[in-house]
């Protein structure tokens, strides 16, 4: 059932509805205002760009303390939108939410939302398919003696009354009701013969009601009474008073026997008490007992106390010498036959235990030779032995069977009846199963229910899986499917998975009903139980059946659709609506499943077909005509699902895939029909799948906020026109924008990512409640976000890197020490005029030229994708990156073409595999965790878990020189053990952490001396390290101060550790065990974001930490920040199927420096300022040499020459020196002064 209006299920929508609505209602009904995140801000400018890699479809900033990362297993959630758009919860359910309504009374009081489901808890509060849910102090309240599944809800402000329809049974009314303030009353027609789907008021103020049955409900009552004997032999016998004679002191030997050959006995002269505990609750309608007749002994009264209510029943039994009826309470008589005597209930109540107490006796004492108990409720036990016994039912008698590792689990003293469960692995659920063999005796109509115990109880509420039910019940061996079934319940629940003709078992037949895990679970390993089936009788046998709906006649008069006058107390004749006699027009067994009013035309919708074969699926009534209009089209080729009033337009999903009359292309699964046109719309090319829901939806865009709609299903590509080439691949969820005439996934300019599902929606005051399982993100990008500089805030930016489909499939390799999927490790490439992200790890991605695998390239200037393709095998993943000059060194668990393993060189001019490859790797699974270039050399430091290169014994530690093209084995094969990290302090010292043994010492850091050619020691106590290390983050340019994470080496729990004056510190993190660290930063904070500074952390820097990670209280994040005192979410992310994101890598361009200093300068500062100082040094060096030549001449007697006239210069200029002149001055020391 959906809601036929955007507003509620009322009327249509109108803006104008919402705006009135909203006004009529009091404010203290409002959601709370969130309250603001303070984030630190990142001083970017040293690292360049910076990137964060991992394996998810959108990421979202922490911004408010309610926003939270959610995650799916079957349940959904009431929800809200957050200022930036996201979606949060506001309670969750355990299962399905399917509608709701705001209740408001005649006098505009407000007294709550409805919210109807099949869940079995909203809040953490027990409420079984129906509560109330008061927006204004976020609380709920169950409505009791309810349990069952709603479908749909009409909350009727005339009349003070919520209508509620679905697949229930309560107070001797079927699938119908009326909640009037908290109190749940029968309508006068009591129900109907089949489930509710959708429930709209009239513009003449009827109730309009829709589903799959065929007429108001007459309950029936077997005509085979009593035949189900309860298995009293399973149950735990206690008695007091029994007698010492042997071979009648045995209170279990009367449990199963229809004669006087074994006797229970009192004491003689005491009387006593016989009291059966049950595995299972009973509904008993008849107790059978055998007096005992042992040497004149026997009972002569008793009297029934039921437990745990403590009371003691009424029964009536046949007189033995009157024949009459007779009643008894306190004291009922036992004849002294040794034929069996039945006493029937009064009434039929639940209990777990009872208590016959033997008040008088006949003779020497009291005693019984048999006890049987039987009732009329058809329940078949998973566990075997808790079905009927063989001795007391025959061939025919309940029974079940099982495969697969199922073990017995018993219940809490409140609960149903003991089960079965079961650990089984996502992968091989094809050899579990359970068969249940019921006891049937009456062929009739009924409804088959499969129980499910309530996982709170067990404590596997976060393993719960799925499961699916098939059944033959009928002697022609068809067969019925249902849906995958979640079990995540936090209560006990039961599903009706099928309604219909049912035959009674014979010699040659038995129905049987089938409970197996389904194939498509959400966990690896998923938990799955089994506890019961019961056959309801609710009726004669039809003509056909239904999976999940009654079989259906015209016979009775209504045929899916009924009118009702809430203002008539009577039942009238269902033939004088005109709403009635359309549904006579329809062949048998329509399904209805929504129904809108627009002025005097009815829109009807579901799974039916017009007599007259005018149209399928979809008409439409005119009130003030006889006949009914002609549909365009002639309907739609195949069912619908839901239905949605927007306006003038009526958006419909289901599985048609076009026109009745194939006249229209591109209505695929979802299109409108426009009521002022008279005309069916498409939206662009359709979707490729079943459609379930379609709900209104707001958005935060760039344009502002946009109305759209919400389409949900089973559906994995949209198409914004009808050429399949353009199509858009999305995860069973889609937003049609109305504004643009086009599909949200399909606009390239907006970022936000959304996912899940979203089933209903109401508006109370100025709050719009949805109902579903959302994952929403402010940035929607495939595997990497970029972080931009930004001195007021953390701003992020989306990659043009886009997952395939397939890249969620099977992609675990267990040679790898974490799961890791997506992106793993990355760097920015500029050189040779390029500028490329290159991305490694575990996936697949479109490429400008097909599909990339594993190692991506994503040009900055256009965004196009390139990569490897075939390179690398299936089931590689690439760990480590490290680019020297043109080459680009790839690591990690891989194997691929020209002898590859473990590591490989692509040439990054060539943008291919390199010609010449390093000597691969060898020794067992060989992993390569980290790669780096030593400082200022051509040398490559490879670590991992492998034992030799090439020809090289050197294990887990190897240098590649490039320019010799060769290993070279620098720690002489002395590598303590496997290395996950390392980390340069200088040129010469590389720290190292990992799980290692260091002279005979376990040992998880160490540092190797790359001058020296050794290992050595840590200059600090790494005796208390909890066990081995997985990265380091360092804070300083030296190696006395770092952060280091890793798994404690009992458990494997995550760890968080900072070595400080010599001694690691554990930091008090606020992660669960199952959380992932996978990587650990320090980033540099701007000024206007330091924060108090503490002994663990310098108020200019903060510790990033990434990973998959589960906090206490929180709940899931992808990175938290660390300011040495308290930890921050920072940012949240998700997959495209809706489980949490994972970010695994931080790169950027630059690597960080720590040096000591009050503050930084951006790296343009620095350069002028040094090309300042470099030009004032050199204009100071020639002014010094220029003063020292002056001093130096001055000191060797050197003066300026005198002047004289130019006459008398003339003339002395002309005057010739002679020759021999010329060296009078040779052998004269540099102190004197020249002569000339």
């Amino acid at each position: 059932m959906r809601v036929p209006s955007l507003l509620s299920s009322t009327t249509p929508m109108s803006q104008k509805i919402w705006t009135v609505f909203a006004a009529t209602v009091s404010a203290v009904f409002a959601i709370q205002a969130p309250h603001a995140v303070k984030q630190p801000i990142f001083d970017l400018d040293q690292l360049g760009r910076v990137g964060l890699g991992g394996d998810f479809s959108g990421v979202s900033l922490y911004e408010f303390t309610s926003q939270a990362q959610s995650f799916s297993n079957g349940s959904q959630s009431l929800l809200s939108q957050l200022p930036n758009g996201i979606f949060t919860s506001l309670e969750l359910a355990d299962s399905v939410i399917n509608a709701m309504c705001v209740y408001v009374m005649k006098d505009g009081t407000q007294k709550g939302v409805v919210v109807g489901g099949n869940f079995t808890s909203l809040g953490g509060v027990e409420a079984k398919g129906i509560a109330l849910y008061n927006p204004g102090d976020d609380s709920v309240t169950a409505l009791s003696n309810f349990e069952g599944k709603v479908n749909a809800l009409l909350c009727d402000q005339d009349t003070n009354r919520v209508y509620v329809g679905g697949q229930f049974s309560l107070n001797q009314s079927e699938n119908a009701i009326a909640l009037e303030g908290t109190e749940l009353k029968v309508l006068p027609f009591e129900g109907f013969t089949g489930p509710v789907s959708t429930i709209t008021k009239s513009n003449n103020n009827t109730i309009l009601f829709g589903g799959s049955f065929d007429g108001l409900q007459n309950f029936s009552s077997p005509s085979v009474k009593d035949a189900q004997t309860l298995n009293i032999v399973s149950a735990q016998i206690r008695a007091e008073q029994t007698s010492d004679m042997a071979g009648f002191n045995d209170p279990n030997a009367i449990t199963c026997t229809n004669g006087t050959e074994k006797q229970w006995l009192l004491r003689d002269g005491q009387r006593g008490s016989w009291t059966a505990t049950f595995r299972f609750e009973l509904f008993p309608t008849k107790l059978r007992l055998i007096n005992a007749n042992f040497q004149g002994r026997s009972t002569e009264s008793f009297r029934f106390t039921a437990f745990p209510l403590g009371g003691i029943l009424n029964l009536t039994y046949t007189d033995s010498g009157t024949g009459e009826k007779r009643h008894c309470t306190e004291s009922c008589p036992l004849a002294a036959i040794n034929g069996p005597q039945d006493f029937e209930f009064v009434n039929v109540v639940g209990m777990k235990s009872f208590r016959l107490d033997i008040l008088s006796f006949r003779g020497a004492g009291g005693g019984l030779s048999s006890v049987q108990l039987f009732q009329d409720e058809i329940f078949t036990y998973a566990i075997p032995e808790l079905n009927e016994a063989v001795c007391a039912a025959g061939s025919t008698g309940s029974n079940s069977s099982f495969s697969g590792p199922w073990t017995e689990t018993s219940i809490n003293p409140q609960g149903d009846a003991d089960y079965l469960s079961a650990e089984i692995s996502s992968a091989n659920t094809g050899s579990s199963k359970i068969v249940f063999e019921p006891h049937i005796e009456q062929k009739g109509s009924y409804q088959v229910l499969v129980h499910t115990p309530g996982c709170l109880q067990d404590g596997t509420c976060s393993t719960r899986g799925k499961f699916v039910v098939t059944g033959t019940v009928t002697k022609d061996g068809s067969q019925f499917k249902s849906d995958p079934l979640f079990q995540t319940n936090n209560f006990d629940k039961y599903d009706i998975v099928y309604e219909g003709n049912v035959d009674p078992a014979d010699g040659t037949f038995r129905p049987t009903i089938t409970i197996a895990p389904d194939a498509q679970q959400t966990q690896a390993v998923v938990n799955i139980v089994a506890q019961k089936v019961q056959f309801r009788l609710v009726g004669d046998a039809k003509g056909n059946a239904r999976n999940t709906g009654s079989s259906n006649s015209t016979s009775s008069g209504l045929n899916g659709i009924y009118e009702y006058n809430p203002h008539e107390t009577v039942t009238t004749n269902p033939a004088d609506s005109s709403i009635n006699a359309a549904g006579l027009q329809l062949n048998e067994n329509a399904s209805v499943v929504a129904i809108a009013v627009k002025g005097d035309l009815t829109y009807v919708a579901g799974n039916f077909t017009a007599r007259d074969n005018k149209f399928q699926h979809f008409f439409i009534i005119n009130k003030n005509q006889g006949s009914l209009p002609n549909v365009p089209g002639g309907g739609l080729k195949d069912r619908v699902n839901t239905m949605l009033v927007v306006g003038d337009l009526i958006y419909v999903g289901g599985s048609f895939s076009g026109t009745k009359d194939g006249s229209l292309t591109g209505l695929a699964y979802v299109g409108a029909y426009d009521t002022a046109k008279q005309s069916w719309v498409t939206l662009g090319g359709g979707v490729d799948g079943v459609v379930t829901e379609i709900v209104p939806i707001s958005l935060n865009l760039t344009s502002g906020v946009t109305e759209g709609i919400a389409v949900s299903g089973g559906f994995t590509r949209v198409r914004p026109d009808n050429n399949d080439k353009n199509a858009v691949s999305v995860d069973g969820f889609a937003v049609w924008i109305p504004s643009k005439n086009q599909w949200l996934e399909t606009i390239g300019s907006e970022k936000i990512s959304i996912s899940g599902l979203l089933s209903a929606v109401v508006k109370s005051n100025n709050d719009v409640i949805y109902a579903g399982s959302i994952q929403s993100n402010t940035v929607s990008s495939s595997g990497v976000i970029y972080l931009l500089h930004d001195n007021a805030k953390i701003n992020v930016a989306s990659s043009s890197l886009k997952f395939t489909a397939s890249n969620t499939n099977s992609r675990k390799r267990s040679v790898v020490t974490q799961n890791v999927t997506g992106v793993v490790t990355g760097l920015f490439y500029r050189q040779n005029n390029k500028n490329l992200t290159v991305l490694g790890g575990r996936f697949e991605a479109q490429g400008k030229d097909g599909t990339v695998r594993d190692l991506a390239f994503i040009d900055g200037a256009s965004g196009a994708i390139t990569g490897a393709t075939n390179e690398f095998v299936t089931g590689s993943t690439i760990m480590a990156l490290q680019v020297l000059d043109k080459q680009l060194f790839v690591g990690g668990s891989l194997e691929g073409t020209q002898d590859v393993r473990g590591i490989a060189i692509w040439d990054m001019d060539q943008m291919k595999l390199a010609n010449a490859q390093p000597q691969p790797l060898s020794g067992g699974n060989v992993i390569v965790y980290d790669i780096s270039n030593r400082p200022d050399t051509k040398d490559i430091y490879v670590t991992g878990d492998f034992k030799s290169a090439g020809s090289l014994g050197c294990s887990n530690l190897c240098v590649y020189q490039s320019d010799a093209q060769q290993w070279k084995d620098v720690a002489h094969s002395t590598t303590p053990g496997t290395i996950r990290v390392m980390r340069w302090v200088g040129k010469d010292q590389l720290i190292i952490g990992g799980n290692m043994v260091l002279n005979g010492t376990t040992t998880y850091l160490a540092i190797f001396d790359a001058k020296a050619a050794n290992f050595i020691a840590l200059d600090a106590d790494v005796s208390t390290i909890l066990g081995p290390v997985t990265d380091i983050a360092v804070d300083s340019d030296t190696s006395d101060s770092f952060f280091i994470t890793g798994t404690t080496k009992r458990d494997g729990f995550p760890y968080m550790m900072k070595l400080k004056d010599k001694r690691f510190v554990v930091l008090q993190d606020s992660f669960q065990n199952t959380s992932e660290i996978h990587n650990i930063q320090i980033l540099p904070l701007k000024d206007n974001s330091k924060h108090q500074s503490t002994n663990l952390l310098s108020e200019k820097y903060v510790l990033m930490v990434t990973g998959l990670l589960h906090l206490d209280v929180f709940g899931n994040a992808s990175a938290v920040t660390y300011d040495g005192s308290s930890w921050t979410p920072l940012f949240l992310a998700s997959t495209a199927n809706g489980k949490p994101g994972t970010i695994s890598a931080f790169f950027s361009e630059f690597e960080p420096s720590f040096a000591t200093g009050r503050g930084r300068l951006a790296r343009g500062h620095v350069i002028l300022i040094s090309l300042a100082i470099a030009l004032a040094l050199i204009f100071l060096l020639v002014a010094c040499g220029v003063l020292a030549a002056y001093i130096r001449r001055r000191r060797e007697g050197y003066v300026p020459a005198p002047t004289i006239a130019s006459a008398e210069k003339s003339v002395d200029m002309q005057t010739r020196l002679p020759p021999q002149e010329l060296f009078t001055s040779q052998g004269v020391g540099r102190g004197g002064a020249p002569a000339i």
